[in-house]
């Protein structure tokens, strides 16, 4: 597919707000307010990344109630730790965050308690936070948004399939990419609440196949992002064509077997070449013989022809005759 042609910032600003209005009339709530702390909006945040808010919600609160506090899930295992995750999504990688957030932080301040980066500038308060390990920057830019007011966007990975959706943002965008166009799109006072309406398209479990099998086509202009968006919420996403079937292979005709002719030399290859081709000889001499054997009419033996058979002849008996008597 070729490259389509980069949004104008105004553009993109006019589509998202068309899009914007179209969202409000199917996703009816507002922004959830907490009284979190940093360290708690943190976890949550892992929590919150590609999943629904109220699953999220559930989830976390899920697990504070399952531990004493926060230690001891710091001290915990990976596989205890996500038993209290196991509706979210990748809840293995979720618990790991979570495990190694609050490693990190007991270390560096023998507490959890990050209060000071709502004090911070933003890049400072930025730069702290990537220093956690194993954070996504959904988490880092959700906590600058909810707990130092900054105007960031956080967006995740089912965030960023909708945007590609709509035509918001390239099909070849990352995800930070796509979180400085978006921001570049709205007012610090609307990033929440777009956020969270982006958010709901993102994960709603009709809507969100269309996001994951797309693929995106020159002939979709991102203009019309609102009416895709409205005949999507109204109908669905489309059905997956089935397979078309393969036709039944014919059976083919056996080969005819084709007679090599035989080598009318040995090969002066190895000396079992030789033995084969002596032996062939041999059988064909045989053969020869006995043909000749059934072909020809018996005969006489030599030593029959050369003795000839004696002929006894018999002695003639006299005849006595009596004498005449005088």
């Amino acid at each position: 597919m070729a490259a389509s042609k980069p949004l104008k910032s105004s553009d993109r600003q006019n589509i998202l707000k068309s899009c914007v209005t179209q969202l409000k009339k199917n996703y009816k709530g507002k922004v959830p307010n907490s009284n979190r702390s940093v360290m708690e909006t943190l976890l949550f945040a892992a929590c919150l990344e590609d999943s629904a808010h109220d699953v999220a919600e559930k989830s976390f609160q899920h697990l504070l109630d399952g531990f004493f506090d926060l230690n001891e899930i710091r001290v915990s295992s990976v596989d205890e730790i996500k038993a209290f995750l196991t509706p979210l999504p990748d809840a293995d990688w979720k618990a790991m965050r979570l495990r190694e957030s609050l490693h990190h932080v007991f270390e560096a301040t023998f507490s959890f308690d990050l209060e000071a980066v709502k004090r911070k500038t933003l890049d400072a308060a930025s730069k702290e936070l990537e220093g956690i390990p194993h954070q996504t920057s959904f988490i880092r830019n959700f906590v600058l948004q909810s707990c130092c007011g900054g105007h960031v966007v956080p967006v995740d990975q089912t965030m960023l399939q909708a945007l590609v959706w709509l035509g918001l943002t390239d099909a070849t965008s990352t995800i930070d990419q796509a979180a400085e166009e978006l921001k570049s799109a709205t007012k610090k006072s609307d990033a929440p609440y777009i956020c969270y309406l982006l958010k709901s398209l993102a994960v709603d479990p009709k809507l969100s196949p269309a996001f994951v099998d797309y693929e995106p086509e020159d002939d979709v202009d991102p203009h019309d992002a609102a009416k895709r968006l409205q005949e999507l919420i109204k109908k669905g996403p489309p059905r997956k064509k089935a397979p078309a079937k393969k036709p039944a292979a014919k059976d083919k005709a056996p080969a005819k077997k084709t007679k090599t002719a035989r080598p009318a030399k040995a090969s002066s290859g190895t000396g079992s070449g030789k033995q084969k081709v002596v032996k062939k000889v041999a059988k064909k001499t045989a053969t020869t013989k006995s043909a000749k054997t059934k072909t020809k009419p018996a005969t006489k033996s030599s030593s029959a022809r050369s003795t000839p058979k004696k002929v006894t002849r018999k002695k003639p008996t006299k005849k006595v005759t009596k004498s005449r008597r005088k």
